[in-house]
């Protein structure tokens, strides 16, 4: 492809490892909630089985670091660079795999999947940032689809390893990953070439251009002209600006709401408890086994998906996203519905992994990608820094309620009646796609402007 260079893809390679290390923080739960909930010492570092409330809060307190996260490392990107803050990210992954390696207290458990959290919502920010800056326009979707294979292939590890791996090697492999992260990234990534010019450093943001093309100055002046003058002109926007401004508002209301059914479908809280609910099915595959390939698809359909997606419009991938997932749960549903009623299910046990597999297909085809490019594209550049912050904050919040009340609702709906309240949501999300979202695919910022204003005169 033209303007890819081997350069350009090792970098992006790198920031993929990144990703890899912080979602596989995300996944870590499933595999470790059946050692601590085990009664054999050899299995469970704290010596006996976890409590219902404990689960709960290893396994949302993430959401709440992620909450944070983008704050923090968004000071050290735009006063340090996002070489260091991308770095920074780095660190309290390894930290947190060392602690829960060693750790033999729950609130060691809890304080590292909080620290960890803060890194993950600064990496969802910032990774996406880096690449974008340092990648060409001709490549640069390829190249952040590219990141969303990196997450899911972080998603698939502790699935695949996990089960057979002892508490400690299981944590001291994941925190290879950063570590490795950290040492690739240093020496070959420079500094973005964006960030450089903004500081007024302008022969350093050359020879971070010249490195990351492997070209002279002739070959990679046009390019950096553009980039000075796309710098040199880019306004600061800030939440006052939104508030003041109707076609925002919209903006802001229509993206929280986009990310709040995405989460409410009960993606994390599947992601966190996945083996637990392959067990409860009951099927003849042995759950690890149904993790592994639910986390596969994931991987797969993530490389897939991309090269479908770009034929139709955001709207209706959406939609059909929507249709499809909840779809899937409704099924996963009526699975446990004829499983507690007492009814014979060994003609269909094959249908709660089938209708998963079907669940993941579908959240990647909208929910799992297409959701964030179309947060971005409601907004102008100036302002995306703050309104990306707002609906990442949205989004880790409604995850953390999902991942916090999942047991709950198990225990109060059943998990029949905990699948179709999901199922449920992803119907009005479908409705919300189809009435309310306008299709920004194609179109300029100013012609989505104009859009929301229209609809909210109207």
């Amino acid at each position: 492809m033209e303007g890819l260079n081997l350069k350009t893809l090792l970098v992006v390679s790198s920031v993929g490892l990144l990703a890899t290390a912080g979602d596989t923080m995300m996944t870590w739960v499933s595999p470790m909630y059946v050692k601590l909930y085990s009664n054999d010492t050899n299995i469970n570092p704290l010596g006996a089985p976890i409590s219902r409330e404990q689960d709960t809060w290893i396994g949302s307190i993430i959401n709440i670091g992620s909450m944070v996260g983008p704050f923090p490392f968004g000071f050290i990107s735009g006063r340090f660079g996002r070489k260091i803050a991308l770095l920074s990210i780095a660190v309290p992954y390894f930290i947190s795999y060392v602690i829960l390696a060693f750790a033999r207290d729950v609130n060691l458990y809890y304080f590292a999947r909080l620290f960890a959290g803060i890194s993950i919502g600064g990496g969802y920010t910032l990774l996406p940032t880096y690449v974008t800056e340092v990648t060409e326009d001709s490549t640069r979707g390829l190249m952040t689809s590219l990141l969303n294979v990196f997450w899911t292939f972080g998603n698939l590890i502790p699935y695949a390893v996990g089960p057979y791996l002892s508490h400690l090697w299981f944590n001291l492999i994941l925190a290879v990953l950063p570590a490795l992260f950290f040492v690739m990234f240093l020496i070959i990534a420079p500094e973005s070439p964006y960030y450089l010019l903004g500081k007024n450093r302008e022969d350093e943001a050359l020879k971070s251009l010249m490195t990351l093309r492997s070209g002279d100055e002739k070959s990679v002046s046009t390019e950096f002209d553009h980039i000075k003058y796309q710098v040199e002109n880019e306004q600061h926007g800030s939440i006052t600006d939104i508030i003041k401004t109707p076609a925002l508002r919209k903006a802001i209301t229509l993206a929280m709401l986009i990310v709040f059914f995405q989460q409410v479908s009960g993606v994390k809280a599947l992601m966190f408890y996945l083996q637990f609910i392959f067990k409860a099915s009951g099927g003849d595959i042995p759950p690890e086994i149904s993790a592994i390939i639910f986390g596969s698809v994931l991987f797969l359909s993530s490389i897939v998906v991309p090269t479908v997606a770009d034929r139709f419009g955001r709207k209706t991938l959406l939609t059909i996203s929507s249709v499809g997932t909840g779809f899937s749960l409704a099924c996963v549903g009526a699975f446990f519905y004829v499983l507690e009623h007492n009814t014979d299910v060994s003609s269909i046990s094959w249908l709660p992994m089938l209708s998963l597999i079907s669940f993941v297909i579908f959240f990647n085809l909208g929910h799992g990608s297409i959701a964030w490019t179309v947060t971005a594209e409601l907004f102008p550049s100036h302002i995306r820094p703050v309104s990306a912050s707002i609906v990442s904050s949205t989004c880790w919040l409604t995850g953390f309620i999902i991942t916090k009340t999942f047991s709950d609702l198990r225990d109060n709906l059943g998990d029949y009646g905990t699948f179709w309240l999901f199922s449920s949501s992803c119907v009005v999300s479908a409705l919300f796609m189809i009435i309310i979202l306008p299709e920004t695919k194609g179109k300029s910022f100013k012609e989505i402007q104009l859009l929301l204003e229209n609809k909210h005169k109207k």
